[in-house]
């Protein structure tokens, strides 16, 4: 399975870099799109003591609530066939308890499954890597420091940007 099916945002990656001054985070910003072809919607700039740049970090709202949907229906569904899964393997080695109350056995082994599937995908619904861009980016804006906030589209992009980030002297970040 690939792990892109799981997310309905276009830009699963985030990274963000630190500037001293708009003209160098600007600047920056106008190479990128020269060097990863990275779009003038793909990046946003975030002033220092800037307030409210929640949808800067995260503009896709949508695309959030589509992962929220894909992310459970998905991974609930793996849960379910792992627990059918283990249930018959369990059923078959013979295990007393499972071959004495087979349904009820099935019934606990396959919801505990299919719940641990379903929190899996609320994990990923969390995106727990993106608190690491966020905290930097709110320290920079409370610092007085400019962040140019990027978001890829596809792995190519992505290795292109950060090459072209770790390169200059920005301080930089990203998810996964």
């Amino acid at each position: 399975m690939s792990w892109q099916a799981l997310f309905g945002e276009r830009a699963t990656t985030k990274i963000a870099a630190i500037y001293d001054t708009r003209e160098a985070a600007a600047s920056m910003a106008d190479s990128l799109e020269a060097i990863a072809g990275i779009k003038a919607n793909q990046w946003m700039l975030i002033a220092p003591h800037e307030k409210g740049f929640a949808r800067k970090l995260e503009p896709e709202t949508q695309g959030i609530a589509r992962t929220g949907i894909r992310a459970h229906l998905i991974l609930g569904a793996v849960g379910l066939l792992a627990g059918v899964m283990l249930w018959l393997v369990l059923y078959f080695l013979p295990i007393t308890y499972i071959v004495a109350s087979p349904v009820v056995s099935a019934a606990v082994i396959i919801s505990f499954a299919t719940i641990l599937g379903m929190m899996l995908g609320g994990l990923v619904t969390a995106r727990p890597d993106h608190q690491v861009v966020i905290l930097k980016v709110r320290k920079a804006a409370e610092q007085g420091k400019w962040s140019l906030v990027l978001h890829p589209r596809d792995p190519r992009q992505c290795e292109l940007l950060m090459k072209a980030l770790l390169e200059s002297e920005a301080d930089v970040v990203r998810t996964v």
